[in-house]
């Protein structure tokens, strides 16, 4: 063998050692962030009657309707009691209206939609959550693009509206 074909062969078992090593680490490291991502969506999004009760009383001190902050508390009841917890009544379309007053009015469940998305996302999104509320509040089919649709007519970048519309997804299924 010449010296050529020994370089290549060297330079091809030293490379299949080094994907051989890498390939595996490179796996690690995927599985770690697959981990990181699960345990972030993992935790509860439905809203707790302390989230629930938290947002009524935001709501009450702005001075919103009555009707809803009743409707809201007897939900936050309904929340409390284990044997109805599974089967609420109309409970997807309290869970937008939870959505929408909690982009408008803040909380602790506002929170959690807010950790859900980009660090740009969250910070647009703490700026102009009654904007956003208005923007999707009248949204028939709530689809993540749906909402990105309706959030980028009312003025949000389409990157930002995006991501906020996968947090809301997240929070409302």
């Amino acid at each position: 063998m010449n010296k050529k074909h020994i370089r290549i062969a060297a330079t091809t078992a030293v490379t299949a050692v080094a994907l051989g090593v890498a390939a595996p680490t490179a796996g690690a490291v995927e599985a770690v962030r697959e981990a990181k991502t699960a345990s972030r969506t993992a935790e509860p999004l439905r809203p707790t009657a302390a989230d629930v009760r938290d947002l009524v009383s935001r709501m009450r001190s702005d001075g919103v309707d009555q009707n809803q902050i009743r409707e809201f508390e007897q939900y936050a009841k309904q929340l409390e009691d284990p044997k109805t917890q599974d089967r609420i009544l109309g409970s997807g379309t309290i869970i937008r209206k939870l959505i929408v007053a909690g982009l408008r009015h803040g909380g602790v469940w506002a929170g959690k939609i807010v950790g859900k998305v980009s660090k740009k996302a969250g910070d647009y999104l703490t700026r102009n959550g009654g904007k956003i509320a208005d923007a999707i509040e009248d949204v028939e089919g709530w689809t993540e693009t749906a909402l990105a649709v309706a959030m980028v007519h009312a003025g949000v970048p389409t990157d930002i509206a995006t991501d906020i519309a996968k947090g809301i997804m997240l929070v409302a299924m």
